[in-house]
């Protein structure tokens, strides 16, 4: 059965079939019951807090239950500057001949020319790796009539060699390009255990997002308490390019270059979420 509204049923007031005294009274007790409810929650969190309400779970649970937390989130960052103990270098054989063949033949014998220079100049073997072998046919384009003509084929050996300091760098450069290296790529410098530093800009942007913290919470005239959650942001490494220079076409003496490490920075960020105390 449908109960009538406005003037038509009996029940009269206004739209829903519902006098307003009655609407009224039942917002009312739905207000109260949701009172109820919070205080319950903050009842049993104070309990299986022991009942001290000054404890960091029992205001947890007070914040909760009344609205949003008062907090601040700021982020931190520190930049660590530490020197290199790691250097990596490519030298790149090249040759063209007629045939792939010969390219390749040339090639390989230049490039076991410049392992035995790197061995006897000390260079470790476990320093030394083959990092790539190509081989491809070297085409003509004729711009009158449109095609391509094979003229040749260029063999290519890359050689990495990862060194440990700086006088090393200059004197594999310099016996890479005297042994034929047509390309020489790097130094590339690096940590070989970036751990330390890693940890150390994580500490000292933790202390910064700190300092952020306390900065505004005191234009509020408040206080900075304990962390309620710190998330661990970007780690930029240092990833210097490969510098690319080209090498002899004979075998002449090369006088070593002058090579600098410099230092490599280190940057991390950290994002931290404080409890104010007022």
């Amino acid at each position: 059965m449908k109960v009538g509204t406005g003037t038509s049923g009996g029940v009269g007031g206004h739209a829903g079939g519902e006098p307003r005294s009655a609407g009224a009274a039942k917002h009312r007790t739905l207000v109260y019951a949701g009172l109820a409810l919070a205080l319950v929650a903050v009842s049993l969190a104070l309990a299986g807090c022991g009942g001290d309400i000054s404890s960091p779970a029992a205001t947890a649970a007070v914040l909760t239950a009344a609205g949003p937390a008062n907090t601040v989130t700021v982020s931190g960052q520190a930049t660590v500057t530490s020197p290199p103990d790691e250097a990596v270098v490519v030298l790149t054989v090249e040759n063209d001949a007629a045939t792939a063949p010969a390219a390749m033949d040339a090639t390989s014998v230049q490039s076991q020319k410049m392992l035995d220079r790197l061995k006897s100049e000390g260079i470790p073997e476990s320093a030394i790796q083959t990092s790539s072998i190509t081989l491809y046919p070297v085409r003509t384009y004729d711009p009158t009539t449109g095609k391509e003509t094979l003229t040749g084929y260029r063999a290519q050996n890359s050689i990495k060699v990862t060194l440990k300091d700086a006088p090393t760098v200059a004197k594999v450069l310099a016996a890479g390009v005297e042994t034929g290296a047509t390309q020489v790529s790097g130094p590339e410098w690096r940590l070989r255990d970036d751990s330390q530093a890693v940890n150390d800009a994580l500490k000292q942007a933790a202390v910064n997002a700190r300092a952020k913290a306390e900065s505004l919470a005191a234009a509020e005239g408040a206080g900075v308490g304990e962390v309620l959650t710190m998330t661990e942001g970007s780690v930029q490494l240092p990833v210097p390019p490969m510098y690319a220079m080209g090498g002899a076409t004979d075998s002449s003496k090369v006088i070593e270059p002058p090579v600098s490490s410099g230092t490599l920075d280190v940057t991390a960020t950290v994002s931290v979420t404080y409890a104010l105390k007022r």
